[in-house]
C-alpha cells in the first residue's frame, strides 16, 4: 500500500514541485498551505508522514506539532526550513520532528530521506511485533498498533523518535549502548555523533518521568541505558 504524506507548505511553487515529485515516487500526497488546514486533515486522516514548512503563514510548525500531539502522538514529521531557521532553532525542531531538510534542497535528497525514515519505522514496528515485546512497564503502557504511550490513564505525547527509543529500550531486557541504540532507532539515518542518544534520552525522561520519583530509564556508567524496575 502506498505511503500517505501530508505536505504543508505556503510557497506555492515549491509545494507544487515537491508534491509532483513525491507522486512520481508513488506516494499519496495531500497538499495544504496553512497550519490550521493541515491540522484538520492530520486529525481526520492517518498519514504515514507529515512534511511541514517550519514557518507557516499562520504560525510555526512547532505549534502545529504540539496541537497534533494531543490527539495523535508519535506522528512522523520532517521539517523544511531555511538555513537561518535551522541555525536558530535546531533543538526546537528536534523536539518534535524526526528530521529536517534545509531550503533550498535537492528533491532526490528529500526522497532518499523520506524513504530511509519509512524503512526505519517499518523495521522497528516489525521488530516489536516479532519480539512480542512487553507492552507494559511499571505504570507505562504502550499501544503498539497506534503508537501511543500511556502513564496510568494519561496519554504521554511523545514524538515518533522518542516513541521509537522507548519501545526499543522496553523490547531489549538489557543495557543498550549508545551505538546499539543508534543502530536500532536511527538505523537507516544514523548521525555520526553518539551524543544524539543522550539528547533524546533527556527529551524522553522529561516526558515520561515523574518529578521526585525514580527515572524509568537507568544510566549505566560507561555502558549505556536500560529500563529499570
Amino acid at each position: 500500500m502506498a505511503k500517505r504524506i501530508l505536505l504543508v507548505e505556503n510557497e506555492r511553487n515549491l509545494a507544487r514541485f515537491v508534491m509532483l515529485e513525491l507522486q512520481k515516487e508513488n506516494f499519496q500526497v495531500d497538499l495544504v498551505e496553512t497550519g490550521q488546514d493541515g491540522l484538520k486533515l492530520a486529525k481526520e486522516n492517518d498519514y504515514d508522514l507529515l512534511l511541514l514548512s517550519y514557518q507557516l503563514s499562520d504560525g510555526k510548525a512547532s505549534y502545529f506539532a504540539k496541537e497534533l500531539s494531543l490527539v495523535k502522538p508519535a506522528t512522523v514529521i520532517i521539517v523544511m526550513a531555511d538555513r537561518e531557521e535551522v541555525a536558530d532553532s535546531t533543538e526546537e525542531i528536534q523536539r518534535f520532528a524526526v528530521s529536517y531538510v534545509v531550503k533550498p534542497f535537492s528533491i532526490s535528497d528529500l526522497i532518499d530521506k523520506i524513504s530511509a525514515i519509512f524503512r526505519g519505522r517499518d523495521f522497528i514496528d516489525q521488530h516489536c511485533s516479532k519480539l512480542k515485546m512487553p507492552t507494559a512497564y511499571r505504570n507505562l503502557r504502550v499501544d503498539l498498533k497506534n503508537h501511543i504511550v500511556y502513564r496510568g490513564e494519561e496519554i504521554i505525547a511523545l514524538t515518533r523518535r522518542e516513541y521509537d527509543l522507548l519501545v526499543t529500550l522496553m523490547g531489549n531486557n538489557k543495557v543498550m549502548s549508545r551505538e546499539q541504540l543508534l543502530d536500532q532507532v536511527w538505523k537507516y539515518e544514523s548521525p555520526s555523533e553518539t551524543n544524539v542518544v543522550d539528547v533524546y534520552i533527556r527529551y524522553l525522561r522529561s516526558k515520561i518521568d515523574v518529578p521526585g520519583q525514580e527515572s524509568y530509564i537507568k544510566t549505566v556508567r560507561g555502558k549505556g541505558y536500560a529500563m529499570q524496575g
